[in-house]
């Protein structure tokens, strides 16, 4: 009698486990569909950034909107170490510097 017990009970934990272990690698299969649809979404969105940044349809766009390539450009150079300086403005404004 306690033989068959321990038989019916070691059957119904074998069959817990299998429907566990059954479980989870659902879930993993689930997982692993999730993160290839978001690697295809993010290869998407990747070529999506690439095209917009693109030059050829940055540049008509600009134009458009009245923006020019400048004929020459100046450098600012700044220097860190030093304290900011205000400039003046001409109502007797005061230098915080």
């Amino acid at each position: 009698m306690v033989m068959a017990l321990i038989g019916v009970v070691a059957f119904l934990g074998l069959g817990f486990a299998r429907t566990s272990l059954d479980r989870s690698a659902f879930e993993l299969a689930e997982l692993n569909a999730e993160i290839d649809a978001q690697l295809a979404l993010n290869q998407k969105l990747k070529l999506e950034i690439a095209r917009l940044e693109n030059p050829a349809r940055i540049a008509p766009l600009a134009l458009e909107m009245g923006m020019v390539i400048p004929s020459d450009t100046n450098q600012l150079l700044v220097d860190l170490d030093t304290a900011p300086v205000v400039a003046e403005t001409g109502g007797g404004g005061e230098n915080r510097g």
